[in-house]
């Protein structure tokens, strides 16, 4: 390594070039998040338990062989 040897440890003399994409990805990834959140606290109303779950895809079957 030669010139100065704390010279890698300087701060970026300008600002890296902004990607217009980046806010789009991090807005898709927080509307992503928020609907899981709202799909797992559904989930829990709809199903209250395992034996719910099981009990109305039981039902669903049934239904789809007559």
């Amino acid at each position: 390594m030669s010139g100065d040897r704390y010279q890698w440890l300087r701060a970026p003399a300008r600002r890296p070039i902004a990607n217009p994409l980046r806010p789009v990805a991090l807005a898709t990834m927080l509307v992503a998040s928020a609907e899981l959140l709202a799909r797992v606290n559904r989930y829990g109303e709809r199903y209250p338990s395992a034996a719910a779950l099981a009990l109305s895809a039981f039902e669903g079957a049934r239904l789809d062989g007559e």
